[in-house]
């Protein structure tokens, strides 16, 4: 009994050390292959600016109107953190006679201390029934005024359309002024 018992521990222990062998082998014969992996990591910003994702302004503008001004990606740097450059950007002007204002832009920017904004590329703004279609719009907030440049184009599902170079509209007068560079004329097509 004595040398069955002392059989199984030496068989058992023989077993241990060959399987330790084999992982200690195991690990270690494909040391020439080991490859070293270099991660580079790259910033996307320079490192004196701060970047943020779906990102909202809201407010009231010196008119008494609330605001939302929204953007998928914004950044701004650190020297000039109140100019806020902006991509993919929405806005919504709730104005006070319950009407919205709304702008839709592949760009802009927003000085989040004057309250300015300036919407770059693919413009499209729509009131009401009105939809205008620009390269730029500005929005200066001390004089209430939005200023539309560069391909303009305006649709009225009452009125028409029209095309000018430059479309100013002013908030709380709710009036529109169209102008043209040099003697070319604004064109107004009007619905009967």
């Amino acid at each position: 009994m004595i040398k069955n018992r002392k059989k199984k521990i030496k068989l058992i222990q023989v077993t241990i050390f060959l399987v330790a062998l084999s992982l200690l082998y195991n690990t270690y014969r494909d040391k020439s292959k080991i490859t070293k992996k270099i991660v580079e990591i790259k910033s996307e910003t320079a490192p004196n600016t701060n970047s943020f994702t779906d990102i909202e302004y809201s407010g009231f503008d010196l008119n008494g109107n609330r605001y939302r001004l929204g953007a998928g990606l914004a950044n701004f740097k650190t020297t000039a953190p109140e100019k806020i450059n902006m991509k993919n950007v929405e806005a919504n002007f709730y104005l006070k006679d319950d009407t919205i204002l709304k702008v839709v832009s592949r760009e802009g920017n927003y000085n989040n201390i004057t309250l300015d904004m300036l919407f770059k590329g693919n413009v499209k703004t729509t009131y009401l029934t009105n939809t205008l279609f620009s390269d730029e719009l500005n929005y200066s907030n001390s004089n209430g005024i939005l200023l539309a440049s560069g391909n303009v184009r305006g649709e009225s599902v009452e009125k028409g359309e029209f095309f000018a170079d430059n479309v100013e509209y002013h908030i709380t007068k709710k009036t529109l002024e169209f102008s043209m560079f040099g003697s070319k004329q604004v064109n107004i097509k009007l619905k009967n």
